[in-house]
């Protein structure tokens, strides 16, 4: 049996969650066309009948303007510690620029195993412009691997599994992982839905400030029913007014497309219940931060 821990990183929004929904071919964690979509270190086990991976999706390392944002890096950092293999996923489509240098000086820090570069979205560009943006990133860092992906039409997904395999250990045991908490609580996985539906219908500052938790989930079995209550957490008085609507119209319509993402992995009847709470700049205040269930 084959294992090993892999991490995924880069800048915001060059597609990280979508290369690891892509790879195990379902949603998984939620992405977005906004960046910093992912905030917490989410790991995910892959399992096959020869290979067991501990797949690490980062946020997107930044310039932080916040404390949140510095949790965000940390997160990565923190990734960056315990991993075997690297793929440090670059966005083709746009220029190599000073959040991808500093990725690549964190990766520098670390005896790593295999960096692997993951030229993502090739869809987008032709091959000329390919060649020459290529040059400039292998000019940073000496990679052990490049491999040419596009996670939107699955291009050399199967490869770069085959590639990643191809450097891990083999081990006696199965289920290696199964002791870590690899699989994220069902609450936070509910709550990532229900953010990933808020980021997709605002705009502006909205996506970036608000959270969500949740307050309550219960499934009752005689019933069929499932009950979640939950909270929309944003930073602003001004901003609860935005997500509620005239007269309710906007949190009503978040509530139906909510349940409809809901509906894609709960086969019940669901029963949702939406508070919005003003928490006052809490992406700059550490115990706001931890309590909203962003723990280092």
């Amino acid at each position: 049996m084959k294992v090993g821990v892999v991490s995924i990183v880069g800048k915001p929004n060059v597609g990280k969650s979508t290369l690891i929904n892509a790879i195990f071919k379902k949603e998984v964690v939620i992405s977005s066309s906004k960046p910093q979509t992912t905030r917490n270190k989410i790991q995910i086990v892959y399992k096959d009948d020869n290979s067991e991976i501990l797949f690490s999706d980062t946020p997107g390392y930044h310039n932080p303007k916040n404390k949140l944002d510095l949790f965000l890096n940390s997160q990565v950092k923190k990734s960056l510690k315990n991993t075997d293999v690297i793929v440090f996923l670059f966005d083709i489509s746009r220029k190599f620029d000073d959040e991808d240098q500093k990725i690549l000086d964190e990766i520098k820090k670390f005896k790593i195993k295999k960096i692997i570069l993951g030229v993502n979205k090739i869809d987008l560009v032709n091959e000329q412009d390919i060649n020459s943006k290529i040059e400039t990133v292998k000019q940073q860092m000496d990679f052990d691997e490049i491999i040419f992906l596009s996670s939107k039409d699955q291009t050399n997904i199967d490869k770069l599994m085959d590639l990643l395999k191809s450097n891990l250990e083999e081990v006696d045991t199965n289920n290696f992982y199964e002791k870590e908490s690899v699989e994220q609580k069902e609450e936070f996985f509910v709550s990532e839905i229900i953010r990933q539906v808020i980021i997709n219908n605002f705009r502006q500052e909205i996506p970036y400030s608000v959270a969500v938790v949740i307050d309550k989930m219960d499934y009752d079995e005689t019933k069929n029913l499932l009950t979640i209550f939950y909270s929309i957490v944003v930073e602003k008085e001004s901003q609860k007014p935005i997500i509620i609507g005239k007269n309710g119209n906007t949190i009503k319509k978040l509530g139906i497309l909510i349940r409809a993402k809901l509906s894609e992995v709960y086969d019940c009847k669901l029963f949702l219940q939406s508070f919005v709470k003003v928490k006052k700049n809490w992406r700059d205040n550490n115990e706001i931060i931890k309590d909203l269930g962003y723990k280092k």
